[in-house]
């Protein structure tokens, strides 16, 4: 081949153009994840979308679940906001894709927090997602 000569994909997306800008990126992206045999990566979903009331003093404990992961969740923070003091997140070793909020809150109030989880990559970059809750402490 050539060092000039169009690839197949390229051959296809110069076909298609003819059909208009916005139909011809759709087919050049259709003809590309044929080419690559890669699919469009599913949003990650966090499950509960919202947790359980905490009591200051008291022992807290709540997991939330991340789906539709294609691999395995690999890290999770607290961004913009931050949990209650006494409590900590950390991703749980079993089962695979899930964070465990646990801890004894000391002081009572509102707080709002984004978690945000990253997955482990395969052919390219893995799946990340962001998710804010609000825990009360009463």
């Amino acid at each position: 081949m050539q060092a000039n000569a169009p690839t197949h994909v390229e051959a296809q997306c110069r076909r298609r153009r003819h059909r208009g800008y916005i139909q011809g990126m759709i087919a050049c992206a259709i003809a590309l994840t044929a080419v690559l045999g890669c699919t469009p990566r599913p949003a990650l979903q966090f499950s509960p979308a919202t947790l359980p009331d905490a009591q200051a003093g008291s022992s807290y404990a709540a997991t939330i679940t991340v789906s539709q992961a294609v691999t395995p969740v690999a890290g999770a923070s607290v961004q913009d906001g931050a949990l209650p003091a006494g409590l900590d997140l950390a991703l749980a070793k079993k089962p695979d894709n899930t964070i465990q909020i646990s801890g004894t809150p000391t002081v009572s109030g509102t707080f709002s927090f984004t978690i945000s989880v990253w997955c482990y990559g395969t052919n390219v970059g893995g799946q990340a997602a962001t998710q804010q809750y609000v825990l009360v402490v009463k």
